[in-house]
Order: C-alpha cells, then structure tokens, then sequence
C-alpha cells in the first residue's frame, strides 16, 4: 500500500524479533541445560514483550529487570540481553 508495487522489500528481521533470535541462538548453544534469559528493563518495551513471549515457547524464563539485579548465582543463565543506548536514551558503561 505505501509505494503502489505488488510486491516491497523489507526485512523481517525487526529489532525486537533479532533480540529474540539471539535469545534462541544462547538456548540452544546452552543444549537447554540453563534455562534462563536476563533482559534489562532497559530496553524498549516492543523487544521485551517479544523476548518474553518468545521465551515462553522455548520453555525459557525470561527475567526482565534492571542490570544491577541479575543474578549469575544460580549457573542457569543462557545469556543477557542489553540495550545500548537504553531506550531512554542513556549511556550506561557496562
């Protein structure tokens, strides 16, 4: 409907549905034996819910919270997912 073509290229490769094929990549590359995924509540809201409900499917438990509180304790950690910038738009040094 925008250009009048029958047919448009685009990429379906979103960023939030990128985060969520690197989310799968780590489960994977983990062979499942660490079954969760941290997401910084830094990043924007549309790559969370898609992370969060992605991970659902992979039987993932997706934990969204501030990096501060992300807890490797546990050696169950498949991978991190942090935004840069934030979507706030700050500069964080990790």
């Amino acid at each position: 409907d925008l250009t009048g073509f029958p047919m448009a290229n685009a990429s379906l490769l979103d960023e939030a549905t990128a985060a969520a094929e690197a989310m799968t990549m780590c489960s994977a590359k983990a062979n499942g034996k660490k079954p969760k995924f941290l997401v910084s509540d830094k990043c924007h809201p549309q790559t969370i819910a898609v992370c969060t409900s992605r991970a659902e499917g992979l039987g993932l438990e997706c934990v969204v919270s501030p990096e501060a509180d992300f807890d490797f304790s546990g050696n169950d950690v498949c991978g991190v997912l942090l935004q840069y910038p934030a979507t706030d738009g700050s500069l964080n040094e990790y």
